[in-house]
Parts: structure tokens; C-alpha cells; sequence
């Protein structure tokens, strides 16, 4: 009798511990270029290191992008861009980075081209939605953090996946946003009135350690300079907090726009 109650105890208190801990949930983010992903490096970082599931979804290569590196555009800047995401996601310690193989998600090389590639992004993020089954989305939200086409594009068939298959409540979608006094020193940003954020999330000092040290993978699209400010941005703001508003959409019916 007493080895049966020993026995109960232990597998009681195995119950309990399992039922107090936090069920593993999975984010998803998807962004168009390598490097986008650590705009919320220090939230995808703080979720892993919770032991959450963090995966990112990049879009395209970016084989076009030079502004810095002297490698010419084309496919071997792309894999070594690709590299680079793989490096900084191993610095951020969430899932390898995802690629869609996407060309380009603008104009550049025509119409049809674009909508190819369109159309062919937005059959695989709805794959890969199916697939890991997120319980958070993350996205360029419609300002593309500054205007850019590719992230406005990416935003924009990620939320049209959501609409067409009625997953906007199965799978809620966050967009990251700045606000107002962030982006005082850069006019190029966007930012929202703070009455539109949903949510805050406040990481640790570790997590934006990782999203520097991630940055300094992309050897290709941030000179030396521009991660010793990054550094010095990071050590200035003490809030350690990345705003997000999330993607809602009413239900409600009306006969008129004004009802």
C-alpha cells in the first residue's frame, strides 16, 4: 500500500510540473529579403529562448541587393545572402530560415514576371501556413516599414492568404510598427499613432545582444559602420520594447458606409 501511494505521489507531482508549464507555441514570421527578419530580431530571439518554435519565411534571395557589397547582383550574391540568414538565425537561435526562391516582388523585370512570382509566393506561404500551423504570424504590415515595395508586396499576400482561406482568427497576424518618437532621427520610417498598437513585447537585454550579433552576419548589407551604430542605438534605448498591431477584421454587416 505504501509503495502504491509513493507511486501516486510521484506521478501526481509529474502532473502537476507538466500541467505548470507553458504549452510550446509557434511563430511564424515572414519577410522579402535576408536580413529582414532581424527588424524583430530581439522578439524572434526572446520567444526561442522561452523555448518556443520560431520559424521565419524569406521570400526572395535578394541576389539584387548591392548598396554595399561589390559582388555584382545575380545568383552568387543570393547564396551567399542566403548564407548569411542561415548564420544569423543560428546567432538569433531559432529554426533555419525558409526560402521561397521568389525572383523578385516588383516590376523590375515586368508585369508577368511580378505576378508569377506573386502568385507563386502565396501558394507556398499558404503551404507552409498549413504545414507548421502558427499560433502567431508576423509581417511587413502595409507601410512596408518604409515604403519599400518588396516588404508592401509580402505584407500584403500574406494578409490575402489569411482573407481567402477564412484564417484570419485561426491564425492571428501581428505587423510590427514604430512609433512617432523612434524614428524622430530617420524620416524615412513609418510610424503609427500609438492608439493603433495591440501589443508590447519587452525583451531582455541577451535577446537584442543576439539581434546584433546577428546583424553582423550580413556582411553584404551593413557596413562596419552602420552595426557600430546599430550598437550604439541599442546601448541608448533602455525600453528593450517592439511595438506590433494586429491584423483584425469586423464581421459586422451595414447598409450604408456611414451606418
Amino acid at each position: 500500500m505504501r509503495k502504491y501511494l509513493a507511486f501516486l505521489t510521484i506521478c501526481l507531482a509529474v502532473i502537476s510540473v507538466a500541467a505548470a508549464q507553458p504549452k510550446q507555441k509557434t511563430l511564424l514570421a515572414i519577410f522579402a529579403h535576408p536580413d529582414d527578419e532581424n527588424m524583430i530580431g530581439p522578439v524572434l530571439a526572446k520567444y526561442a529562448r522561452l523555448g518556443h518554435n520560431v520559424y521565419v519565411i524569406i521570400a526572395t534571395d535578394g541576389k539584387d541587393g548591392t548598396r554595399v557589397t561589390k559582388i555584382p547582383a545575380g545568383d552568387s550574391l543570393g547564396r551567399l545572402r542566403q548564407q548569411e540568414t542561415i548564420c544569423a538565425c543560428q546567432k538569433l537561435e531559432i529554426n533555419p530560415p525558409i526560402y521561397l526562391q521568389i525572383d523578385r516582388l516588383d516590376t523590375k523585370h515586368g508585369v508577368r514576371p511580378y505576378l508569377n512570382g506573386r502568385k507563386k509566393a502565396m501558394a507556398e506561404v499558404k503551404r507552409y501556413i498549413e504545414k507548421l500551423k502558427p499560433d502567431v504570424l508576423l509581417t511587413f504590415g502595409p507601410d512596408g516599414e518604409y515604403g519599400h515595395s518588396e516588404h508592401i508586396v509580402t505584407g500584403a499576400l500574406v494578409t490575402e492568404v489569411l482573407l481567402k482561406e477564412g484564417w484570419v482568427d485561426k491564425y492571428p497576424l501581428y505587423f510590427p510598427v514604430d512609433i512617432q518618437e523612434d524614428v524622430m532621427d530617420n524620416d524615412d520610417l513609418s510610424y503609427i499613432d500609438k492608439k493603433y498598437i495591440n501589443l508590447k513585447v519587452v525583451f531582455s537585454d541577451e535577446d537584442g545582444q543576439k539581434m546584433i550579433e546577428a546583424a553582423k552576419c550580413y556582411v553584404t548589407q551593413f557596413t562596419p559602420e552602420e552595426i557600430s551604430e546599430l550598437v550604439e542605438t541599442a546601448s541608448k534605448n533602455k525600453s528593450n520594447t517592439k511595438y506590433f498591431r494586429k491584423f483584425v477584421v469586423t464581421n459586422k454587416t451595414q447598409a450604408e458606409f456611414w451606418d
